[in-house]
């Protein structure tokens, strides 16, 4: 029985593709397709909502962790993509193809997986970014029970975060731009990870200028507090920015908690803007 699942993205740990082979991505329109083999997934709230009842029955008594053993993957509405070979005997160096549409926005996050490609066979890259949804044709009846031992993380996550990092310490001098921007977000990333004392004037400029990676509310309340700290001027392309921000999260407040969280921002905001 075959099914399309709506995934929540492709780096939360819903779909797995360390493990994975794909087949080159196509583009129609702005819609990337790529088929994937082997690929391992967590059985989410998300994914079990979506199941057939006669389904959730026939695999209650298995493990959460899952494996399909190939599927079809579509992601909706991309506005920017980066696809690299690495070497093998055939391609003597890295081919890159990538295009960047008027909509695309740095400031955003982008999307890196690095799945093995099938053919030609090679080392592959893909980086990207989307602003609609990420589907997963499975037949279910390939799904098949993962054993703890070849889903640990020691065996099976860590040697392939290895080895897509030698990867591109290989192939550093030959990079797209997407992929120099998705480093430069890393970088971001790495400093959201401090404790938010930590942060020196400059590093909390930085993650000022590119709030939109944060996904914590609470976080962005203290990294706004911290620029009043440090007297940061918040210029007019950063202000607009923020005020747009501002205008679309208010309709995706849930709880009491964020409601107040985002009241105390909009008063330190007018304080400053």
């Amino acid at each position: 029985m075959k099914i399309k699942l709506k995934t929540q993205s492709l780096d939360d740990w819903e779909l797995n593709l360390f493990e994975s082979y794909s087949t080159l991505p196509i583009i129609i329109g702005r819609t990337m397709i790529f088929g994937a083999y082997n690929v391992d997934f967590e059985m989410t709230d998300n994914i079990w909502h979506q199941l057939p009842e006669e389904y959730k029955k026939k695999i209650y008594k298995y493990n959460i962790k899952k494996m399909i053993k190939s599927m079809l993957i579509t992601v909706t509405d991309i506005t920017a993509y980066s696809f690299c070979f690495g070497c093998n005997v055939k391609l003597k160096k890295s081919l890159i193809m990538e295009e960047i549409y008027k909509d695309f926005d740095e400031n955003k996050k982008i999307n890196f997986l690095t799945p093995g490609c099938d053919f030609p066979k090679s080392s592959m890259s893909v980086y990207f970014q989307y602003l609609g949804e990420v589907y997963a044709e499975v037949d279910l009846d390939e799904l098949v029970a993962i054993s703890d031992e070849e889903n640990s993380f020691q065996y099976s996550i860590m040697p392939k975060l290895m080895e897509a990092s030698n990867y591109r310490k290989e192939r550093e001098n030959n990079t797209g731009k997407l992929e120099q921007i998705y480093n430069e977000q890393l970088a971001i990333k790495n400093l959201l990870n401090k404790n938010i004392d930590e942060l020196s004037k400059e590093e909390t400029q930085k993650v000022l200028e590119n709030f939109l990676l944060i996904d914590d509310l609470k976080y962005l309340l203290e990294v706004i507090k911290k620029s009043k700290e440090f007297e940061i001027i918040i210029y007019d392309k950063l202000k607009d920015e923020i005020e747009h921000w501002l205008r679309d999260i208010q309709i995706k407040i849930k709880t009491e908690e964020d409601e107040k969280i985002y009241q105390e921002l909009k008063e330190i905001l007018k304080e400053q803007l």
